[in-house]
């Protein structure tokens, strides 16, 4: 008994500390790298705990090697965008500018239905009133409301890379991009961390620290 006892709160800390260098996200928020690992951490916990058998060190070390091979996800989804949408995924609009997509609704397997359930989940009563709706890569709904025909951004640039598909979305030319470096005197996109647009303007523009 003391022993199931002791075992049981080492391995408690063990899974506290180990979801704490992985991070704060709750499990709506996990991408799905984030929720397999926290699902494996889970079940070596309870099979160390459940058998006496099994050394502790057994239950132990497999729990953080899951936490560095998530730290190492983590770094290569921060660096690398092609490597992110392989393990995450990326976010799609199923409504833009007000208009039903029917091609990413059969993507995703999503029905009007589903989609004017979230709308009315986010405080809305019809379609006529949202601009766009997309469907983030963990699965959460967001619902962007129409203001004056404003639309929603596309990220043309992240961390120094350039993103073309992002560029004919938002009607943005390499020409407007030297212009916006040239503005802010900076040599090349290497340099730029964040920069959106929309309709062939710059929103936001933000060059590394």
């Amino acid at each position: 008994m003391g022993l199931s006892f002791v075992r049981t709160i080492i391995l408690y800390i063990s899974v506290i500390i180990a979801m704490r260098i992985m991070g704060k996200r709750t499990i709506g928020e996990m991408h799905p790298t984030e929720l397999v690992i926290s699902i494996m951490i889970s079940d070596l916990a309870t099979v160390a705990m459940q058998s006496k058998e099994t050394p502790l060190s057994d239950g132990i070390i497999p729990i953080f090697t899951l936490v560095v091979l998530e730290l190492i996800f983590a770094f290569l989804l921060l660096k690398s965008r092609s490597v992110r949408r392989i393990l995450v995924g990326r976010s799609c609009s199923v409504v833009r500018n007000g208009k039903l997509l029917e091609k990413e609704m059969g993507d995703l397997r999503i029905t009007v239905e589903d989609i004017e359930e979230q709308i009315r989940i986010s405080g809305y009563t019809s379609l006529e009133e949202v601009s766009e709706v997309i469907i983030e890569t963990n699965g959460q709904v967001s619902v962007i409301p129409k203001r004056n025909g404003e639309k929603v951004p596309y990220l043309v640039i992240t961390d120094g890379k350039v993103h073309k598909k992002e560029m004919e979305h938002a009607h943005i030319t390499m020409k407007t991009i030297e212009e916006e470096l040239k503005k802010r005197q900076l040599a090349d996109v290497g340099e730029v961390f964040y920069m959106s647009a929309v309709d062939s303007r710059v929103i936001h523009f933000q060059k590394k620290g």
